[in-house]
């Protein structure tokens, strides 16, 4: 095995690694711990030459040289990559004596039956004793790379995120272990490495990725949209299946997928006779998302751009210029997160996902927390977050954002989970490697419920209030409702109908209203047999409708989203006064 090691390695230049895999090796010889964490894609497949194999074989042939490594889970106990590991592992722990050895051989010699040898542990507790024995012997020499390479799988089954009074004695035990191993300098000068694999790293206990344990975290991303079409194209050449699209449209399409849920898809499509169809990659691709996210996100495929968004032309001018500064690869112009403020109805989610269409990025919706993250909120806010820049780049929109936050509050009562929740995300938010490759969108209806700290400048780049629509908007709201919904329909001036909405509903009626209206007027076009809508289908509909909130409530979420205006060029002219009722009136200061 240590000959087809240094064959494959001789094609396999370090840059062709993965940046993981480099990070990882620089971190081993700096000798600075013993212990290191690999999360998230832990699962899944790495190119190793011109081969995908598993993490496991990938570290045992590259690291260890196949013949220097020892592997442990719960399930299969421990595994040795060679059989002169396992002899050597089990002389110097005890569970071959030499005498037992001689008679084992004796009796090969003489053609009778040899008993097993002693089965190793596999209890956890015991495992880490023997691996310590193993390690501090000094049989495993020192060498080019670790001397003795520990992989442990499954590590939040031994270290659990919990308590330390609700763990129990051997969870304590082995947590201590690991902490005393980082930084033990026996552990350090023998050369050992020890690698613990976790899925949701927020599933492992705080206490060994906090910052003063030693241990080194490492995070294992999902393939980049390059890595993804070079795998198809892998598949492709090892299967024979067909798709309807090229490998780079699939690879877009696939985002937020690993190596392995494309081998399932293309496998699948390898066993019969029609191609990969987008239709099924994007249905599967929501399956898989749904499954292992719980529900918490939901991908969504943006339809439309901005040219159907009716009014809003300031609001529309400076995200155009911002999808332009995306086209360019300026990510200095491009915000790092949007707050869009305002009544319901005025087109808040639609602007956010036309924005994705005109981006071209993927476009996700978080959604609402509210029984999702109870008693769990870290870990699946961290696993959405790992997720999410798996799927660069995206467009997120986060939905009732004043809501979520008194949820996150409510549950967590004084134990700070939702300010934890809050700084996870300004980290995330906040990271320059990202920027111009995620835009976070958070919306709501009700600004003056959010939390304080995100109403500071830096949070979020721009603050933009969505108010109810003037005459001007409705009339281009108006126009724009028949062919965004392919609606046919005679009337070219819309003037009549806006006059009409004004009449009978002065103040009332938002984008979505309008839309509704115009539901109402195709229907009862259609109930009259006519061919399109006429403009006395616009004036039965108006009459019909009823509006969901009234004048007052909407003007008192207007001047809550005016509070919060981090712009003048995004106010309406009609609507300026009220913003200089803010900055002179009482409480000018209070945002």
């Amino acid at each position: 095995m240590a000959s087809d090691h240094r064959d494959q390695k001789s094609f396999t230049g370090e840059s062709d690694l993965p940046r993981w895999a480099r990070d990882l090796k620089e971190r081993i010889g700096a000798r600075m711990t013993s212990v290191f964490i690999l999360h998230f894609n832990v699962a899944d497949e790495v190119r190793f030459g011109d081969q995908f194999v598993s993490i496991e074989s990938f570290l045992g042939r590259w690291l260890a040289g196949d013949d220097r490594m020892v592997a442990y889970d719960r399930s299969h106990g421990l595994r040795f990559s060679h059989h002169d590991t396992e002899a050597l592992f089990r002389k110097v722990t005890g569970f071959t004596q030499e005498a037992e050895a001689a008679k084992r051989r004796a009796l090969t010699a003489l053609g009778q039956a040899v008993p097993p040898e002693r089965e190793l542990p596999t209890h956890p507790t015991k495992v880490l004793s023997l691996l310590e024995t193993a390690i501090r012997s000094g049989c495993f020499g020192a060498r080019e790379g670790p001397a003795l390479l520990v992989l442990i799988g499954y590590a939040e089954t031994l270290v659990p995120d919990a308590e330390l009074s609700s763990m129990s004695d051997d969870d304590r035990t082995n947590l201590v272990t690991f902490l005393r191993w980082a930084a033990d300098p026996e552990m350090l000068r023998s050369g050992v490495a020890v690698i613990l694999t976790v899925g949701n790293l927020a599933d492992l206990h705080a206490q060994l990725r906090g910052p003063a344990s030693r241990v080194e975290t490492i995070e294992i991303p999902l393939p980049t949209l390059s890595e993804r079409a070079e795998y198809i194209q892998h598949l492709q050449a090892a299967n024979g299946f067909t798709m309807e699209m090229s490998p780079e449209q699939l690879a877009h399409v696939t985002a937020g997928l690993s190596r392995l849920h494309l081998k399932t898809l293309c496998r699948r499509a390898s066993r019969r006779d029609a191609p990969l169809t987008y239709t099924e990659v994007t249905e599967r691709k929501r399956e898989i998302l749904k499954r292992e996210l719980q529900g918490m996100i939901e991908v969504v495929e943006p339809a439309l751009g901005l040219n159907v968004i009716g009014g809003m032309e300031a609001v529309k001018t400076y995200l155009r210029r911002v999808v332009q500064a995306i086209r360019d690869g300026d990510y200095k112009l491009v915000p790092r997160g949007i707050t869009l403020l305002g009544p319901p109805g005025v087109g808040k989610t639609a602007l956010a996902e036309a924005l994705a269409k005109e981006c071209g990025f993927n476009f996700v919706k978080i959604v609402n927390p509210r029984e999702k993250w109870v008693g769990q909120s870290e870990r699946n806010y961290w696993r959405i977050l790992q997720a999410l820049r798996s799927m660069t780049p995206v467009v997120v929109l986060e939905d009732e954002a004043d809501q979520s936050e008194q949820m996150r509050d409510e549950y967590s009562g004084d134990s700070g989970v939702g300010n934890r929740i809050r700084q996870m995300r300004f980290a995330f938010t906040g990271d320059p490697t990202i920027q111009g490759q995620i835009l976070w969108i958070r919306i709501s209806n009700r600004p003056d419920r959010l939390d304080a700290a995100e109403k500071r400048s830096g949070r979020s780049s721009e603050r933009i209030p969505l108010l109810m629509p003037d005459a001007a908007d409705k009339a281009r709201i108006f126009e724009v409702m028949p062919t965004k919904h392919g609606f046919p329909c005679e009337v070219t001036d819309f003037s009549a109908a806006v006059e009409h909405c004004e009449r009978r509903h002065p103040g009332q009626i938002s984008g979505a209203d309008i839309e509704e209206i115009t539901f109402r007027a195709y229907r009862r076009a259609r109930w009259r047999l006519a061919q399109a809508i006429a403009l006395e289908d616009y004036r039965w509909a108006i009459e019909d409708f009823i509006p969901f909130q009234d004048r007052e409530s909407i003007e008192a979420q207007e001047r809550a989203a005016l509070a919060l205006c981090s712009s003048r060029q995004f106010l309406p002219e009609g609507k300026r006064d009220l913003l200089e009722v803010r900055e002179s009136g009482p409480g000018s200061g209070a945002t």
